[in-house]
């Protein structure tokens, strides 16, 4: 069985790898100093459809009650790699704990590239 129709119980209540997907993906573009999710080819298939993917960039696999998360990031320049993917780590974990109850065993960061445009600061 694909891994992203694969479901947990949580309180005679179902929630699919595709669901937490999109709460890590939300969650992950909160934290300052994430430039945006890396899309693969399905990703940008969606956009180009005109379909906004909160899950772009974010894989998530349920086995035997583990869940793990592995997000593909754009970082913007300036911010320590190291701290930066901790903290992701951080508010992912958190999040889909409180929202949807679920342990997460592992989160991978995987760094696709670095945002060099202007930074919001300079912005202003």
């Amino acid at each position: 069985m694909d891994s992203s129709f694969e479901k947990q119980s949580l309180n005679d209540t179902m929630i699919t790898d595709d669901a937490l997907a999109v709460i890590a993906g939300i969650a992950a573009s909160e934290v300052s100093g994430v430039s945006g999710m890396s899309s693969g080819i399905t990703g940008g298939i969606a956009e180009a459809l005109g379909r906004v993917n909160l899950s772009k960039g974010v894989k998530v696999v349920t086995r035997d009650s583990a869940t793990t998360i592995d997000l593909y990031v754009i970082v913007r320049y300036g911010y320590r790699i190291p701290d930066l993917a901790f903290e992701i780590q951080e508010h992912v974990k958190n999040c889909i704990e409180e929202q949807a109850g679920i342990v997460v065993e592992n989160i991978h960061i995987h760094v696709q590239g670095v945002d060099y445009s202007e930074t919001e600061s300079e912005q202003a």
